[in-house]
């Protein structure tokens, strides 16, 4: 990891470079996260500004990424990357020839996702939106999602998304490493028509092992 002088939307950054799949993805991230989260504020104070998450890459992203670098044909598909956060996902897919779109609900995340498309020779279409009040127009042959159910409601409010924008025969994946103890997503799926798989991974995350559940959804009707 390289700290940079160079600053996005505010941010310092810092290099580094992902081996996904046998890709090699160099990514800009923020650098000294930790400078963002001020945990004693966050106690006292309900209404503290919510700290940077979308920077971290988290365990379900690497996931998901490497998943979408080995196993999922993207050539000539149209995706869409939700709570994209730095851009990893998107980014690989872009690279295997998707056209992608990212969104994500924070400015900074969109800043940070179209710099690492440009850092690994590709393009993505940048929204900010909510996955709850989506404004990007479907249908998408992918769905990807990672690490952003961990709230019951962000669970029905993908399922609706997927529901309203993947196309006929359309597959979404999505990964949780948070609220892994909770099939609301699956239910969510399931209960619009979705047929749906899970697969288990384990992933290092700083020094500890993560449980990754990687939810497959395939439309059906």
């Amino acid at each position: 990891m390289i700290i940079e002088s160079r600053q996005i939307a505010g941010f310092s950054t810092c290099r580094q470079e992902l081996i996904v799949g046998g890709l090699r993805v160099p990514l800009l991230t923020v650098g000294q996260l930790e400078d963002y989260v001020d945990a004693g504020e966050l106690l006292r104070n309900p209404d503290a500004p919510e700290p940077p998450y979308w920077a971290h890459l988290w365990p379900g992203s690497r996931v998901l990424a490497r998943l979408v670098a080995t196993e999922i044909e993207c050539r000539n598909r149209r995706a869409i990357d939700i709570g994209c956060g730095v851009g990893l996902v998107g980014v690989v897919a872009a690279r295997r020839g998707a056209a992608v779109t990212v969104i994500d609900t924070a400015p900074a995340a969109l800043c940070f996702a179209r710099a690492n498309a440009a850092r690994n020779g590709c393009e993505v279409a940048a929204i900010r939106t909510d996955v709850r009040r989506a404004g990007v127009r479907g249908p998408f042959d992918y769905c990807f999602a990672a690490d952003v159910t961990y709230d019951p409601v962000l669970q029905g409010a993908l399922a609706d998304f997927l529901a309203a924008h993947l196309a006929a025969g359309g597959r979404a994946w999505c990964a949780e490493s948070v609220r892994t103890f909770d099939h609301g997503f699956r239910r969510a799926c399931e209960a619009r028509g979705f047929e749906v798989t899970e697969r288990t991974f384990q992933e290092p995350d700083d020094g500890r092992t993560v449980s990754v559940r990687l939810t497959a959804a395939r439309r059906i009707r």
